[in-house]
């Protein structure tokens, strides 16, 4: 299944589909950049949009204007092509940077983190804790690997939404912090 997977709920600009990845960090400049990155990411991984089968958005944990971006885009380009749309949790996709046990994390304010453990089963993450709030110390105690303000992988979002979508799976729960 071609889909297409977009993640603007971290400074980065994360663009995915299950054979090719790309994270830029942009800061607040999701908006500013979707479109002509967007262009140039399809156009190096030879896909048309007319090829697209589904459209995946990481839903979070994020700013409520980080999420709303990528949600929005997500949405608007899946009703203009015809296609399903379908969130991940943005903290699932980052873990699969790591396949054994790894606490994924997005700093928040005041020495707090959102987070959530994850591990592995048949490539897949698996929830094992979160998400939820704590203190940077908290997290740091928790076991695993620690990959914390790292992007989420634009492959894992592909294939965590292309699965979902196959399920009969539709729509988005953003996780706001």
């Amino acid at each position: 299944m071609t889909v297409l997977a977009v993640d603007t709920a971290t400074p980065y600009l994360v663009l995915g589909t299950p054979d090719a990845e790309l994270a830029l960090r942009v800061e607040r400049k999701h908006s500013e950049l979707i479109g002509e990155t967007l262009r140039a990411f399809l156009d190096r991984a030879g896909i048309g949009l007319e090829d697209l089968e589904g459209v995946v958005a990481g839903q979070g944990p994020g700013s409520y204007t980080g999420l709303r971006i990528g949600i929005a885009f997500a949405q608007g380009l899946a009703r203009a092509l015809g296609v399903p749309a379908v969130g991940v949790d943005t903290l699932a996709a980052v873990a699969a940077r790591h396949p054994g046990t790894a606490a994924a994390g997005v700093s928040a304010r005041n020495r707090l983190v959102f987070a959530a453990g994850y591990r592995f089963e048949g490539g897949t993450p698996v929830l094992d804790w979160g998400p939820e709030k704590l203190p940077l110390e908290a997290y740091r105690e928790r076991p695993g690997c620690h990959l914390l303000d790292l992007p989420p992988s634009g492959r894992a979002l592909a294939q965590l939404g292309a699965a979902r979508l196959r399920a009969g799976v539709r729509g988005f729960r953003p996780h706001y912090l």
